[in-house]
């Protein structure tokens, strides 16, 4: 079945936007369930086996009360879902709980439960303490190291920005429709020569992101795995569910910011609204954030479930040269 019959029937089913924001089920929701009810208890067993170690302690006691909000609250998030409640009538900041938690969750759970062991504590307690960004969740970082952890992961990803862009260029003459082509080859030159294509000329080229070429389930296996890593994806087996939910969700993040408008975000959400779609704010004043991102959400109000490969490409079509971006890595 063709990739797009797919998506027409998922977008059938549900609320609208609930094929990429699902309610908690099965096997999910009972490790979910048990990870609240085990750090609802760990700070008391912090405070019992560690009274003395203040700094630490201090650094687990509101790292734990935070993560123990956001899981109740992606909890409840799940279980409105589940009663019915449409994507769109969650709020911004509960859409970005409901994407990061399970995240968190991934990277903490483990530390938490290894902590939790006789004697485990006096070793991993200091090394965790001491390396904070490898081996705990934004829960437990300062605002200060949450930027400095998210820059460090931007330059990551940035070295799959000219990968995925080489990608594009190399389906180039594969593009039948040659209006089409020499639209693309002219976005391509564009991004060469240092500057970016408009948001319409963008759009222009979107129905060559729904199949062949560059949709999603129709781009090699290198592509794909590069695509991954720019957006600080796992590149095992299933990227291509993996890269259009994620490109999905940041989509009904994008609707929601446009719903509430921008009054409603301080300048660390903005600068983390970045980040996460492929910007790096550092420099950059609320303004110029706003710009950038009012571009982003244009292009992702004008995408429907079968062209979010498109979504996913416009870290290149819309920061590929942005001077925050390459002053990272250059």
């Amino acid at each position: 079945m063709r990739f797009h019959s797919i998506v027409r029937q998922l977008s059938l089913k549900g609320t609208p936007g609930s094929r990429y924001v699902k309610p908690l089920t099965g096997v999910k929701e009972y490790l979910v369930q048990k990870c609240f009810a085990f750090v609802q208890g760990y700070e008391k067993v912090l405070e019992t086996k560690f009274p003395s170690a203040f700094k630490i302690y201090q650094v687990f006691s509101v790292g734990t009360k935070t993560l123990y909000t956001d899981i109740k609250e992606y909890i409840r998030i799940s279980s409105s879902l589940s009663a019915g409640k449409s994507v769109r009538d969650l709020q911004r900041k509960e859409l970005e709980v409901y994407f990061q938690v399970p995240k968190d969750l991934v990277k903490v759970a483990p530390i938490l439960l290894l902590a939790a062991l006789p004697f485990a504590n006096y070793v991993i307690l200091p090394v965790i303490y001491l390396f904070p960004r490898k081996c705990l969740s934004s829960q437990f970082w300062t605002l200060q190291q949450k930027v400095d952890f998210a820059v460090v992961y931007q330059k990551k990803k940035l070295h799959f920005y000219r990968p995925v862009f080489r990608n594009l260029q190399a389906r180039v003459q594969t593009i039948e429709d040659p209006d089409l082509r020499d639209k693309c080859q002219n976005i391509f030159y564009k991004l060469g020569s240092g500057v970016h294509p408009t948001t319409d000329e963008v759009l222009n080229i979107k129905s060559l992101f729904v199949n062949k070429p560059y949709g999603v389930f129709n781009i090699s296996a290198t592509h794909l795995f590069n695509l991954c890593r720019m957006h600080g994806l796992s590149a095992l087996p299933g990227k291509q569910w993996r890269l259009w939910k994620h490109a999905g969700f940041i989509r009904e993040m994008d609707l929601a910011i446009l719903r509430e408008g921008w009054k409603s975000m301080s300048h660390h959400d903005l600068r983390q609204a970045c980040f996460l779609r492929g910007l790096s704010p550092v420099g950059l004043s609320s303004e110029e954030m706003i710009t950038w991102l009012s571009q982003w959400i244009y292009v992702a109000q004008n995408c429907e479930s079968q062209s979010l490969s498109l979504l996913l490409h416009c870290p290149i079509f819309l920061s590929y040269n942005y001077s925050s971006n390459w002053v990272l890595i250059h």
